[in-house]
């Protein structure tokens, strides 16, 4: 059976109470100290990218995992820049292509640095949040990078930064860094009109106090300009992304029904298309196809929270795994929800996905960024002192 929650995302507080109205939510902050991947902001990152979407249109994409576009775990935030999507797609039409990392947020950038300064999650280097190349928006890294880079150079995707082989740049691109703190700015403004920042795109004190205080699902108020294509928005993924061969792990996956009716608790989580899944745990799945019912109704509006355990498959080096499954009740498709870990022999399941981004400066390739100009500075932070527990099956 699945288990399922509704409600609130989480009970934990901000670092700092004085900011914001989201008691109810689990803030940013807190998973400084309580966790190795990224995907716990997702909901937040994806109203990042949609805002992004809004101020710049075609600044950011959404490309769509399929059989040769792979992604290695649920941290991997879907977007590029137009050109960048495009040319990526035709790279993949005739060869797999598996994605460590592509667009990452300020939110996602800074729990990787705050990791980096506290010495977690095997994390060798890291930017300050509104400097990662990724957050230019036409960045990859690749786990199967020596095989594709003649292809990915023949589509404009540069592969020259010394000690990096795992990163490609797509040159022809704007570099939007900036963007996204700006982004993050009008949000929390839209959503906190009593406690209003600057919205010049520059991450200084103020940006990151608000920052580690916003809902890690994201805000009430996302993008206005954005449409959901699916009633079910998945706004957090609590679980690893890296596991050993034949290793068990869970991942609670909170969902957003943004429809307009009812979720009923007979609702099913099935693999997408009728297919089987290499995660399949036989100890609680009903079969290698279905998870189970959901077991509890979720109303428009409301969050749920999807526990989902997996059974990794044996192997001997390094596989991306990746199953769509699909929210049906009757005929019906509510949504589809993604999960994607690395399977790794080498015993680093505690790693980050983003471990492996050695090199994360600010000024790579002499890309010029289209936002404002980030403010440096390098005050520590205070580690998060609710550390939110993660929502296991008994």
């Amino acid at each position: 059976m699945v288990a399922v929650g509704v409600g609130a995302a989480g009970c934990g507080m901000p670092e700092d109470p004085n900011y914001g109205v989201f008691e109810s939510e689990v803030a940013v902050g807190t998973y400084t100290t309580s966790t190795c991947s990224t995907s716990v902001v997702v909901g937040l990152s994806k109203q990042i990218a949609e805002e992004i979407g809004c101020m710049n249109p075609g600044a950011l994409v959404k490309f769509t995992p399929s059989a040769n576009l792979r992604l290695t775990s649920n941290a991997v935030l879907p977007y590029l820049g137009a050109g960048a999507k495009t040319d990526l797609e035709k790279v993949a039409a005739d060869r797999v292509v598996q994605v460590n990392s592509a667009f990452r947020t300020v939110a996602q950038q800074y729990l990787i640095y705050r990791w980096f300064q506290l010495g977690r999650c095997g994390i060798p280097a890291a930017a300050t949040p509104g400097r990662s190349n990724h957050e230019g928006g036409r960045a990859l890294d690749l786990q199967n990078y020596s095989s594709v880079i003649p292809a990915m150079a023949a589509r404009g995707w540069s592969h020259n930064i010394p000690n990096d082989p795992v990163h490609f740049e797509h040159l022809g691109s704007p570099d939007i860094r900036g963007r996204d703190v700006l982004a993050f700015q009008r949000l929390w403004n839209r959503n906190n009109p009593a406690d209003k920042i600057a919205e010049d795109g520059a991450y200084g004190p103020a940006t990151e106090a608000r920052l580690r205080a916003a809902p890690a699902t994201g805000f009430p108020a996302g993008a206005t300009c954005s449409t959901r294509d699916q009633a079910a928005d998945v706004v957090m993924i609590d679980g690893p992304d890296k596991i050993a061969p034949g290793a068990k792990a869970s991942f609670a996956v909170t969902i957003k029904n943004t429809g307009i009716v009812e979720w009923p608790a007979t609702t099913t989580l099935v693999v997408a298309g009728g297919g089987t899944s290499e995660l399949y745990d036989s100890d609680t799945w009903t079969s290698a196809k279905e998870v189970g019912a959901i077991g509890a109704a979720v109303a428009p509006g409301a969050n749920g929270i999807v526990t989902i355990d997996v059974l990794a498959p044996m192997v001997t080096e390094e596989t991306p795994v990746f199953t769509q499954f699909s929210l049906s009740n009757a005929g019906t498709s509510f949504g589809t929800i993604n999960i994607a870990v690395t399977v790794t022999p080498n015993g680093d399941e505690g790693t980050s996905g983003d471990a492996d981004d050695a090199h994360d400066d600010n000024d790579v390739m002499g890309g010029c960024s289209t936002g404002g100009s980030p403010a440096s500075w390098a005050a520590l932070l205070i580690p998060a002192l609710l550390a939110f527990r993660r929502r296991r099956r008994g």
